[in-house]
């Protein structure tokens, strides 16, 4: 049995833009928990968005660990649990539900108003070790590496259930991405992975396009240009059936509705408070629909895992830092200042 010591380090938000790296107390398992050690974690805007206190004020937790795109090893069991290990390497969701309501009840626990939120509405794991109901750690084979993995957790799930389930992807779509960051790409590996026959990937930064391009996307720099759907239509031949809008612009909202064909789907995962406008006649005479997606249901979490233990994932093109605990703050600066092209990983020492 491993020995886990009584304290633990810790990134803790104490108020808008008080983040302290501290000593607090390890959690200790309850009944159907395990104790994660965290390997690593993913460094998300949404992270930022708490650290700026950018969310209602009713929704602000103090203090709190943030981090919620995690995985780790299992270390100690709680009353109760089967089905995994002490030892067992783990993928950690960022949201998971109450297991009793109706959104629960029908496989929604994303949807969940009392779901649990790491770094969120509860401690999350910039933390060496972090406790989870067990039935929410998801087993992964060893020779998944846990420091690139974490990114997983929401970059990848999040847009696997868009492209899944709430686009429906099909093999040979045509698929365009607006934004080739941490999200976009991760939207065109996935889409890549289930199918997708052409890529095509609209940023306005070089950089990210660069990336994409590895992914097999055909790219578009779009800084200073107006209405890219036309020049979109034009390249792919009226073909793109999905387009997914991952930065949470109104712009580019528009732009990927107008992009997709006869038939074609929109999915939003870009959060953005943005008005759009969009022509009406478009949804009943080409028979256009577009729907936004909120994380990925738990359900779908074991599909996640066996996407990255068949090697699915290229982690060398989605992320391109790594910092230490001890840097997250500067981590979040980073991130705002545009230096982090894709995602980041904390890393957390032991």
């Amino acid at each position: 049995m491993q020995s886990i010591p009584e304290k633990m380090k810790a990134a803790v938000l104490h108020g808008p833009k008080e983040l302290k790296v501290q000593e607090v107390d390890v959690p200790v398992p309850g009944p159907g928990e395990v104790l994660v050690e965290v390997a690593a974690n993913g460094l998300c805007h949404t992270d930022v968005t708490y650290y700026e206190a950018k969310i209602p004020e009713k929704m602000r937790v103090y203090p709190l660990i943030l981090g919620h795109e995690a995985a780790g090893k299992v270390v100690k069991l709680g009353d109760g649990v089967e089905g995994l290990r002490e030892g067992d390497n783990v993928l950690l969701p960022p949201v998971y539900g109450c297991g009793e309501c109706a959104m629960c009840g029908s496989g929604l626990d994303n949807l969940c108003r009392s779901s649990s939120m790491l770094g969120g509405s509860r401690d999350g794991a910039y933390a060496q070790y972090i406790s989870i109901p067990a039935k929410h750690a998801y087993r992964m084979d060893p020779s998944v590496d846990m420091m690139k993995a974490c990114v997983a957790a929401d970059a990848v799930s999040t847009t696997y259930y868009a492209l899944k389930e709430r686009l429906g992807i099909m093999p040979g779509d045509s698929v365009a991405v607006f934004g080739a960051g941490g999200l976009g790409l991760a939207a065109l590996n996935v889409a890549r992975e289930l199918g997708a026959q052409r890529l095509y990937a609209i940023d306005i930064r070089d950089e990210s396009l660069e990336q994409a391009a590895k992914l097999g996307a055909v790219t578009i720099n779009s800084q200073g240009k107006e209405k890219i759907f036309k020049e979109l239509k034009k390249m792919s031949e009226d073909g793109i059936r999905l387009a997914m809008d991952c930065v949470g612009y109104g712009s580019t909202i528009a732009e990927a509705f107008n992009t997709v064909c006869t038939g074609g789907e929109v999915g939003v995962i870009g959060f953005t408070m943005d008005k759009v406008e969009l022509r009406a006649g478009n949804f009943m005479g080409l028979q256009k629909r577009i729907g936004g997606s909120w994380g990925c249901p738990t359900y779908l979490f074991p599909e996640v895992v066996k996407l990255l233990e068949g090697g699915g994932i290229d982690f060398d093109v989605l992320i391109s830092k790594y910092y230490e605990l001890d840097d997250v703050e500067q981590a979040f600066n980073d991130l705002e200042a545009g230096q982090i092209v894709g995602r980041a990983v904390i890393r957390i020492p032991h």
